[in-house]
């Protein structure tokens, strides 16, 4: 008797990713699923060009999307992938499944929580560069809600985009008030010093 064939291997989290992506349609090389990806950087871990490959690959190999070389700018030839029918029931059964709980993992209030160990100016340096990528964070979101148009293909892209300006001016706010706090710490403390001088 013939050994079964193998099935395909389940897509990793990042190739579900991947599918999602080319869900809206386009036929996509793996550089534009990276640059489409990155967009994914405000709520989700976008990944690097080397898994981006090495996913795409995968998904091939499995039947989750289908390939084909075209040549693009005039001379370059370059592969482009497809979502195959079964990489969309693959990519709608991960989706329809619980995702549990978002895990906070956040280095800043790390820090503020173990501030005591730290130097006030260097705690001071983290909560001014997470106040500064805050507003990055916000331009950049401002940017893509504006590219993404009223194609109603983005109408969901444009959601997320909404809640994730939200979240931004929430973080921006929540570190603005730690930062009052803490000056207002230093002053106490500087008073204190003064005082003792005196004395």
């Amino acid at each position: 008797m013939a050994p079964s064939p193998l099935a395909p291997a389940s897509p990793t989290q990042t190739g579900h990713t991947l599918l999602g992506l080319l869900s809206f349609g386009s036929e996509l090389s793996a550089y534009e699923l990276k640059r489409w990806a990155d967009n994914l950087r405000f709520f989700w871990s976008a990944p690097a060009m080397s898994q981006v490959y090495r996913e795409v690959e995968r998904l091939a190999e499995g039947g989750y999307v289908s390939s084909r070389r075209v040549v693009r700018d005039g001379t370059r030839e370059t592969t482009v992938y497809r979502l195959t029918t079964a990489g969309e029931s693959a990519v709608r059964a991960w989706l329809a499944a619980s995702p549990g709980p978002p895990v906070l993992k956040h280095p800043v209030a790390l820090r503020v929580f173990f501030g005591h160990l730290l130097d006030a100016a260097d705690l001071r340096r983290a909560i001014d560069a997470h106040r500064a990528w805050c507003d990055r964070m916000l331009s950049d979101l401002e940017d893509l809600r504006r590219e993404l148009g009223d194609d109603e293909r983005w109408r969901n892209a444009k959601l997320v985009a909404g809640w994730g300006l939200g979240y931004y001016r929430g973080e921006l706010a929540a570190v603005e008030g730690i930062g009052d706090v803490l000056d207002v710490g230093a002053v106490g403390a500087a008073n204190d010093e003064g005082s003792a001088d005196i004395a």
